[in-house]
C-alpha cells in the first residue's frame, strides 16, 4: 500500500516536472529566480537553477520532502538544452543522506536518511527529452536548510542510468551521465 501511494506521488511530480519545464513562463506559483550558486551538471552539460518548488507530505507515517528544480531561459545546449531534477527524501532533517535507487526508496526505510534523485535532460526544447535515474552506488549527498528551505548538494560525482524517453527522447544522448549538484532548491 505505502509503496503504491509512493509510486502515484512520484508519478506526479514527474508529471509536474515535465509541465513546469515545458511551460513557456517560469514564473507562477511556488517558483522563485534562480542563483547562479544552484547548479547542477550532467556529464559535460551544465544547468542552472531557473525554477523550484518543495513540497512535504506524509507517507505511510513519514515525512516524504520532495524538490523539483527547473532550468529557465533560451536554449543554448542545443537538443540537451533545458533540464529538470526531482529530489525524494525522507525528512530526517540537515545532515548526510545515502543515495539509494528507486526500488530501495521506500516507507520500509523512512526511517533512515535516504535520498532518490533523478534528472531529465531536453527539457528547453521541443525535440524529446530524456529521464535519468541512480542506479547503484554507495554514494552520499549533503542536506542543508537556509531560510527554510532544503538545498542539495552531491560533490562527488554519481551515475545516473537512463530510464525513459519522452517523445523520442535526446538525440545523441547517452545510456549513463556523471551528474553532481550544488545548493539544489
Amino acid at each position: 500500500m505505502i509503496k503504491k501511494k509512493m509510486n502515484a506521488i512520484v508519478m506526479i511530480f514527474f508529471a509536474m516536472v515535465i509541465s513546469v519545464s515545458c511551460s513557456k513562463s517560469d514564473k507562477g506559483p511556488g517558483t522563485d529566480t534562480g542563483i547562479a550558486e544552484a547548479s547542477w551538471k550532467m556529464g559535460t552539460y551544465t544547468y542552472n537553477r531557473g525554477a523550484s518548488s518543495q513540497n512535504s507530505s506524509i507517507v505511510g507515517g513519514a515525512n516524504l520532502h520532495i524538490i523539483v528544480a527547473t532550468t529557465s531561459g533560451a536554449p543554448t545546449q542545443g537538443v540537451f538544452s533545458g533540464s529538470a531534477v526531482t529530489v525524494k527524501f525522507f525528512d530526517q532533517g540537515p545532515g548526510e543522506y545515502n543515495l539509494v535507487t528507486e526500488t530501495a526508496f521506500s516507507g520500509a526505510n523512512a526511517g533512515n536518511k535516504i535520498m532518490s534523485i533523478d534528472c531529465t535532460i531536453g527539457t528547453g526544447t521541443s525535440t524529446g527529452s530524456t529521464l535519468y535515474t541512480y542506479a547503484s552506488g554507495t554514494a552520499k549527498a549533503q542536506v542543508t536548510k537556509v531560510n527554510n528551505q532544503y538545498r542539495v548538494t552531491i560533490d562527488n560525482g554519481i551515475t545516473l542510468n537512463k530510464k525513459l524517453d519522452v517523445n523520442g527522447g535526446v538525440a545523441g544522448a547517452l545510456a549513463n551521465y556523471s551528474f553532481t549538484c550544488k545548493s539544489v532548491f
